[in-house]
């Protein structure tokens, strides 16, 4: 195994885990954007012509609880992708010590003497 194999194997590690990350944000935001935008609707039909007219109370209750949603929303994207970047830098890590495990095997260095995992920091 040489540095240019190594890279490329941790390069296909980042892709693979960025994609992913991607996929499950992207959906995750697709779906809850619907929701929060049908909630919106429903809160702006019935302030408009249904019993939010005339009931301001229910009105800001049902505006703060769209708020906290949306704010909900906002948290969760923001997890997820921290999750993400936490998975692909542990991709990242594993494919360079495979290689460097790969290399050190080669040079004669006794495999029990090389950890399966990276050192953690």
């Amino acid at each position: 195994m040489d540095a240019a194999s190594i890279l490329s194997d941790m390069r296909s590690a980042l892709l693979g885990e960025l994609g992913a990350g991607y996929s499950a944000i992207s959906g995750f935001v697709e779906d809850q954007g619907r929701l929060l935008a049908d909630q919106a609707a429903f809160i702006a039909e019935q302030r408009a012509n249904g019993d939010l007219r005339t009931n301001d109370a229910l009105y800001a209750h049902f505006l703060k609880g769209l708020e906290t949603n949306t704010a909900n929303m906002a948290r969760s994207v923001a997890m997820l992708t921290v999750l993400t970047i936490e998975k692909a830098w542990n991709a990242m890590a594993n494919a360079l010590w495979g290689g460097i495990r790969a290399i050190l095997s080669a040079a004669g260095l006794p495999g029990p003497l090389i950890p399966a995992s990276p050192p953690h920091v």
